[in-house]
């Protein structure tokens, strides 16, 4: 599968989700609720994009989102 170019604010977005379950799933975390109105915020942000409404997006195309946002999460906690 060839790689899909995200634009940045998409993929900032996705990286702000991972990180955002991560403090979630921490015990005693602390600002639980203020973690999960920006967990909502920022998934509504992600579904909501532009890039979504053009021809030809599909299911893959949000797995690879989540694969590379991963990987950038990774490398900017290294």
């Amino acid at each position: 599968m060839a790689r899909t170019v995200f634009p940045d604010d998409l993929l900032l977005t996705q990286v702000r989700v991972i990180r955002t379950y991560a403090a979630l799933a921490r015990p005693y975390g602390g600002h639980i609720t203020d973690l999960r109105h920006q967990l909502i915020a920022d998934l509504r942000d992600l579904y909501a994009h532009p890039y979504w409404a053009e021809p030809g997006r599909s299911y893959a195309d949000l797995v690879e989102l989540r694969r590379t946002a991963r990987a950038r999460a990774w490398v900017e906690a290294a």
